[in-house]
């Protein structure tokens, strides 16, 4: 419905990207009306990750939007050029992505097509939302533009409560990034059929391949993520992108600190003198390029097979006078020297949880697992919960737990210097999940170094002989060193 051209900003001195109404469509008023609605719905929300919006107005009847220029390239080509990316970069992208939908949600914005080629990145890694075109206020008293039975979005990425047409929230945004990072992480979307409507459709019926079986070498924690991301009803998944941005910051690569203003002057590594603009812009739109766009492509793609995604960055601080400041840790499994059953709630010497198995979790041994004690109810017996505490080698940054455990539990993380002999003494939880699949991570908030973590039961699985127990295989511990 429209075409971008680069441009130029004589005023300002800057290049910019001037998206124009296609006018064979200009007498439809809903689709000028959406337009504009594009605008205003974008301009609403500063963010690094979205596309900044500078102005919008008509000229001569041709409708405009103006916008920052993004030099790179969308993610649905780099995806098509060079297929799966290493996961530690889909998970920084996804993060990315999800932080900024985190802020449109915040103004109360529903993105509603989020999909590759929404997804600019660019060569320094950072990458940029856009196309707000079919955003609705995430309440539902605000005008719909679109007419009874009509769904809009890109079928391939549809919620399956878009689909259906049902009213949608966030959450929908969480369902279409979730298959955003599943073809980052396969290279292929995880349903297929021979027509959009047909992939759509899918959706509906059939649940997506698991990604340890599609693809070997995706952390267990990160395919959880996705899967969850994916789930068909909406209160299954994530409940909000910001909760998905936190499950997936353990897994991204380590990158320049992404709060800078991107409006702030930055070092560049030195590029050829560009040409003058000439009186004939060059279209950039969804069936062509030039060759230098080409060529940006390509160097983006072998930037991605690196995984290091922010080699600008890093050419940039190169030839810099200041001295270098070191590079941040990087995240990965701490180590864990001890590990003990937690059980304050009971008087009862016979229930000691299996004090013996804890090691368990820590031998990197699915097949043996730490169990806690039968109960009579899912809520540990009306119990405020039992659970195992981790104690570190050495002091360290959590940012999340990863468990290999009986799907169905409910579990809260606690973060603490020493190890409390009640819950009390251990504070507020620092990160919590409910109704956990077999493989999950639990984000962990808070950044001071501390000594021992809690993994707390609240909620157990029925074991099929009308009791409930918590079975653990394996227990991570992700984070940095202090």
């Amino acid at each position: 419905m429209a075409t971008v051209w680069r441009g130029e900003d004589p005023l300002l001195a800057r290049p910019v990207a001037v998206k124009t109404l296609d006018p064979m469509l200009a007498e439809d008023e809903a689709l000028r009306t959406r337009f504009r609605r594009e605008a205003v719905a974008a301009a609403a929300v500063a963010h690094p990750n979205i596309v900044a919006t500078y102005d919008t107005g008509e000229d001569d009847g041709v409708a405009y939007i103006v916008m920052e220029l993004v030099e790179g390239a969308t993610l649905r080509q780099a995806i098509d050029l060079h297929g799966p990316l290493p996961p530690a970069r889909a998970a920084d992208i996804a993060a990315q992505v999800a932080d900024a939908l985190a802020a449109a949600h915040g103004r109360g914005l529903v993105h509603r097509d989020v999909k590759p080629s929404n997804v600019l990145v660019q060569l320094d890694g950072r990458v940029k939302v856009t196309d707000f075109g079919i955003a609705k206020a995430a309440d539902q008293g605000h005008e719909d533009l679109t007419r009874a039975g009509k769904v809009m979005g890109t079928a391939r990425y549809l919620a399956p409560e878009q689909l259906e047409g049902h009213p949608v929230d966030e959450r929908a945004d969480v369902y279409s990034l979730g298959l955003v990072l599943y073809e980052m992480l396969t290279g292929n979307a995880p349903f297929g059929a021979d027509t959009e409507i047909g992939t759509a459709v899918a959706r509906l019926t059939t649940t997506a391949p698991r990604l340890g079986e599609v693809r070997a070498g995706i952390p267990p924690g990160l395919a959880h993520v996705a899967e969850r991301a994916l789930e068909r009803d909406p209160e299954q998944r994530w409940p909000n992108a910001a909760s998905m941005r936190d499950a997936l910051l353990p897994f991204r690569v380590a990158a320049p600190d992404r709060t800078v203003d991107a409006t702030m002057p930055v070092a560049l590594p030195a590029q050829p003198r560009q040409q003058p603009v000439t009186s004939h812009p060059t279209i950039i739109d969804d069936d062509g390029m030039g060759m230098g766009a080409r060529i940006l492509i390509w160097v983006l793609a072998i930037a991605l097979g690196f995984g290091g995604g922010y080699a600008g960055y890093v050419l940039a601080t190169d030839n810099s006078t200041t001295p270098s400041a070191a590079p941040p840790a990087t995240v990965g499994d701490l180590p864990i020297s001890a590990v003990t059953s937690f059980d304050p709630d009971t008087s009862d010497t016979n229930k000691t949880e299996h004090p013996e198995a804890t090691g368990n979790v820590i031998d990197g041994d699915t097949a043996t697992v730490w169990t806690t004690e039968a109960y009579r109810q899912a809520n540990v017996g009306g119990k405020s919960g039992v659970g195992l505490v981790l104690e570190l080698t050495n002091p360290g940054r959590v940012s999340a737990v990863n468990l290999t455990a009986d799907a169905g539990m409910n579990v809260e993380i606690y973060t603490s210097d020493t190890s409390g002999s009640t819950l009390a003494a251990w504070g507020e939880p620092k990160g919590s999940g409910e109704n956990l699949g077999d493989s999950a991570t639990v984000a962990v908030q808070g950044r001071a170094p501390v000594r021992f973590v809690l993994v707390w039961l609240t909620l157990l699985p029925a074991d099929g002989s009308g009791r409930f127990v918590g079975r653990i295989a394996e227990v991570t511990v992700r984070g940095t060193p202090a």
